[in-house]
């Protein structure tokens, strides 16, 4: 590969090398445990070609060791410029022998070192001091060898017919052999560092440190003079594994799929047994699945399905060469150059390979999964219309079939008097009017053709109303349009308003919902073109309304994704708000303190906040529980005689509002109030409070209290 120096010069540099396999020295044994307790503050991505739970980030979580490097790759614990990794498999296809060489430069080796060192903070007294020593990074290497045997290695394989993934199909067949992991490094830490310096470490061999960030002039190696360019400071990788394969039984027929995502400049060898025949029958770079968490997927609009085998369009940033070796084996070398900017969308790289004779070149067809000839194909509206994806389950790509992938036909549609287009995702969008013909066929690269098929587009109805504001039945009216002959198909339509910026019921009023369902048999041969229905409006909260409509058609002979629409129309509805209403009661005394209450409901059920005036000035506040509301205490001496108006008003979210009105006289008020507190003795307090005192005071201060209400 260009670009990479040869083993011969990269080992005249390695004056240090260390090579840390699965069998852990005891003189480090008790750092490593404590190193590897720095796991259990790690959250590692999960990543699977058929399941979409990839984070970057890897750390952060918790779990044991084996249940978080159980969902990275080796990207994920080291970040490279460039890599190869060369897969061998052996002769019984139930393994494979893998050997990795990456390289870590200028300031990407300076952020490893730095990681490394952040990492072991708090751990260890050295840790996040800024330098990092032998004895540090071997036990990081160390620790990375561990975790790597329980890591996602990317690559499934798996023999019978091809496969591209997708729902039930699981391409996790093949992991690290136990104990076989083994990850050596050169220049960690640079032995002739212009910057190294002697440390306190734990082995019984010298500890030597050095800056993780070194000096601008990165003299890294003193020995090497620094207008030759070389990057003294970068880090090289070994990866030497046994990678398990479970899938192969029969190798005359496999795919390998590789998961690519994030994964740049990287160059990967695999080279099989040696099977007379075989070839590549095809290859294809599949762009755009979401690999990022759970929580933010889109929807890659596939519903699960992996793309159809044929029908990927690569954005060229992988490609592979075939090359067949002395012993007769065939080597098959991808180059993975996936921007890890492009995250969380991610790519898959299928191969196909087969022992099989090259087919016949043959004609396209057309699919059971492909618009029947004349079908009609209803369209919300009139003016720029996507007729259909290229991928998912019923896109373009599933309606041909053809030996030399769909993606590699040439799919050509026009129409008589309408315009017809591709987007550069190949979807196809067409211009209606009316009701218009597209007719579409498939050409492959000898002139082979699939035929034509023409299919009618246009819009069933449409839907306009006579009331502006919302009824509680509120009158739609239904308008036909002539389709001519429809081959006796029906449509159904399920009509909802709900509020703007809700959601609708989506649930028939038969169940509990506000959808309103019509079916109409063959309704542009009818005797009449109209319709009128009366829609429910229950829940509907005030503000501007918008009509939800879903549109399906039977036998027009068309994928479900075409013959079936949601659409929401803005008709100019609008819901007024009616004021709430209100009761006011004749209060609590407490001595000179008094208080009112009452009850509340609102017919458009928005919440209602409620204020009180005493001669037009604010005062206190009015608590709401339930249908309750309360005022606070008022201190009725701090009015001088005479009488009071007091307001209690009442606002919905919408601002209409309703006032409760009292006139309070406050001289009888207190005067039946000192009377009852200043009674000629004890006895005639415990004689007169239960007969005459209580009723006589309730009915002066009934007399003392008129009632007004009105809205606003």
């Amino acid at each position: 590969m260009n670009g990479l120096p040869d083993m011969a010069t990269m080992m005249s540099y390695g004056l240090r090398k260390a090579i840390v396999t699965g069998m852990r020295k005891a003189r480090i044994e008790s750092f490593l445990v404590i190193v590897i307790m720095i796991f259990s503050t790690f959250h590692l991505p999960s990543e699977e070609l058929h399941n979409e739970q990839t984070k970057m980030e890897q750390f952060g979580g918790g779990g044991s060791l084996e249940e978080q490097c159980g969902s990275i790759t080796f990207e994920d614990i080291f970040i490279y410029n460039q890599a190869i990794f060369e897969v061998r498999v052996n002769d019984d296809w139930k393994s494979a022998e893998v050997d990795a060489r990456a390289w870590i430069n200028w300031t990407l080796a300076d952020d490893i070192r730095e990681d490394l060192d952040s990492f072991l903070e708090d751990i260890v007294p050295s840790g996040g001091d800024g330098w990092l020593s032998t004895d540090e990074i071997d036990a990081m290497v160390s620790i990375a060898a561990d975790c790597l045997e329980y890591s996602i290695t990317r690559i499934g394989i798996r023999d019978g017919a091809p496969h591209r993934g997708g729902q039930g199909v699981s391409w996790m067949n093949t992991t690290w052999e136990d104990d076989q992991t083994n990850i050596g490094h050169f220049n960690g830490v640079p032995s002739r560092h212009s910057q190294s310096r002697d440390c306190q470490g734990f082995s019984q061999e010298g500890c030597v440190e050095v800056p993780v960030i070194p000096a601008i002039e990165r003299d890294c190696d003193i020995d090497i003079n620094e207008s030759l360019g070389v990057d003294e400071c970068r880090i090289e990788l070994w990866l030497n594994a046994t990678m398990v394969i479970d899938g192969v039984t029969d190798p005359n027929d496999f795919t390998i799929a590789f998961n690519s995502s994030n994964m740049s400049n990287a160059r990967l060898d695999f080279t099989f047994p040696v099977m007379p025949g075989l070839r590549m029958d095809m290859w294809e770079e599949c762009e755009g699945r979401f690999v990022g968490p759970d929580g933010d997927n889109p929807g890659n609009g596939q519903l699960g399905f992996g793309p159809v085998r044929g029908s990927c369009i690569g954005d060229g940033t992988a490609s592979y060469e075939l090359q067949t070796n002395d012993d007769g084996s065939l080597t098959y070398s991808l180059d993975s150059n996936f921007s890890r900017e492009n995250w969380p969308l991610g790519e898959d790289v299928f191969a196909d390979f087969t022992t099989s004779s090259i087919p016949i070149d043959e004609a396209p067809t057309w699919t059971s999964q492909a618009p029947e000839n004349g079908s009609w194909i209803p369209v919300a509206e009139e003016g720029a219309n996507k007729l259909s994806s290229w991928e998912g389950y019923d896109g373009i790509a599933s309606w041909f079939d053809d030996e030399s992938g769909v993606a590699n036909l040439d799919v050509v549609c026009y129409s008589d008097g309408s315009e017809v287009s591709q987007s550069i995702d190949r979807s196809l969008w067409v211009i209606v009017e009316g009701v218009i013909d597209v007719t579409c066929e498939a050409k492959d690269a000898s002139g082979h053709t699939s035929g034509n098929r023409t299919w009618h587009v246009g819009v069933p109805f449409s839907v306009s109303t006579s009331e502006l504001i919302l009824q509680e039945q509120h009158p739609l009216n239904i308008s036909y349009f002539d389709w001519g002959d429809a081959n006796n198909s029906d449509i159904v339509a399920c009509l909802e308003l709900f509020p703007q910026g809700g959601q609708p019921t989506r649930e028939s009023v038969e169940i509990g919902g506000r959808c309103h369902t019509v079916v109409r048999s063959s309704p542009w041969l009818g005797d009449s073109p109209h319709e009128a229905v009366n829609l429910s409006t229950w829940g509907i909260v005030p503000g501007p309304v918008n009509l939800w409509m879903e549109v399906s058609t039977g036998g027009f002979g068309v994928p479900d994704t075409m013959r079936k629409f949601e659409y929401i129309i803005d008709l100019g509805v609008v819901k007024e708000s009616t004021p709430p209403s209100m009761t006011i009661g004749l209060g609590e005394f407490d001595g000179k303190m008094w208080r009112i209450e009452g009850q509340y409901s609102d017919p458009d059920g928005e919440p209602v906040t409620f204020t009180i005036e005493v001669d037009g000035q604010d005062i206190g506040q009015i608590v709401v529980s339930g249908n309750t509301w309360e005022s606070e205490w008022i201190d009725l001496s701090s009015f001088s005689s005479g009488v009071i108006d007091v307001d209690v008003t009442g606002c919905d979210q919408s601002g209409k509002c309703t006032t409760s009105s009292m006139t309070l006289d406050i001289a009888l008020v207190m005067e039946e109030l000192v009377d009852q507190e200043t009674p000629d003795d004890a006895d005639e307090v415990e004689e007169s409070l239960p007969s005459s005192g209580v009723p006589s005071l309730v009915i002066a201060l009934s007399l003392a209290v008129l009632f007004r209400r009105r809205g606003l």
